[in-house]
């Protein structure tokens, strides 16, 4: 009886030692962007749920509106296609169909550490044209960030990145995409450490800005594929993939 009682008391010590363990804190972040949500957006057909892959300190998971995940040619929710890496989603653009994220602290972010990246495949639809790629900004208090296309003329658009009550624009690039799977992608970055602002698209510097100073503070979900608010002009078609957020580590080194 008491080799039984050995044996079941190292057994619970084992069962607790595992559940110890996997509810041991993050790693310290050791690069220059701490990431705090990634939705790498690779969702099948029939998806009620898009993962964000990172557990800082929570997995913000998402919800696919109105419905779910669709295959291609359908939109009764985010659509299935193509993307820059593996799987991607399509969204018309006009507010019928996105991605719902519930409002965390992690995603109420400081105005001087923020980072936003996400891989678009914009349709060419001109100039006027607006095409939305993700939201937390809060029109009544004039606070929170949102980044979107804009339409410069045929073919060409460029990033629009609202933050707080100022918008600022990155340099042009392509906007050739054709559902499902053929025309041009690109990584587009925005960074904001303290009041230096930089847009970057695939990896490149697209222009600077100087922003402002604040903190979002609001309880809107994050909107993938949509805005809460729309600019001036038209909506249009854009695929998403590899959406990031994440805020500037102040004591990487660069080694």
């Amino acid at each position: 009886m008491q080799h039984k009682n050995v044996i079941l008391a190292m057994g619970l010590g084992f069962l607790l030692a595992g559940l110890m363990a996997g509810c041991s804190p993050a790693a310290p972040c050791t690069t220059a962007i701490c990431l705090v949500a990634h939705w790498p957006l690779n969702e099948a057909p029939g998806a009620t749920s898009v993962a964000d892959v990172v557990a800082n300190p929570i997995f913000n998971q998402g919800a696919p509106k109105p419905g779910p995940v669709a295959a291609w040619p359908s939109f009764s929710g985010p659509t299935q296609v193509s993307g820059q890496v593996g799987g991607a989603l399509y969204f018309p653009g006009n507010g019928n169909t996105w991605v719902e994220v519930p409002s965390t602290p992690d995603l109420n972010l400081s105005y001087g550490s923020l980072y936003l990246e996400a891989g678009v495949a914009p349709v060419g639809c001109g100039a006027l044209a607006f095409y939305p790629v993700l939201d937390k900004w809060d029109q009544a208090t004039q606070n929170g960030y949102a980044l979107y296309l804009e339409g410069v003329s045929s073919g060409v658009v460029r990033a629009a990145f609202r933050l707080g009550n100022q918008t600022f624009f990155s340099n042009s690039f392509s906007a050739n995409f054709n559902p499902p799977s053929s025309g041009t992608w690109a990584k587009v970055a925005v960074k904001v450490d303290g009041t230096n602002g930089a847009f970057y698209v695939n990896g490149s510097p697209a222009g600077t800005f100087t922003a402002p100073s604040g903190v979002t503070n609001n309880t809107l979900p994050l909107w993938l594929g949509a805005l809460h608010t729309q600019p001036s002009g038209l909506f249009c078609e854009v695929a998403l993939d590899e959406i990031k957020i994440g805020t500037i580590n102040p004591s990487y080194s660069g080694q």
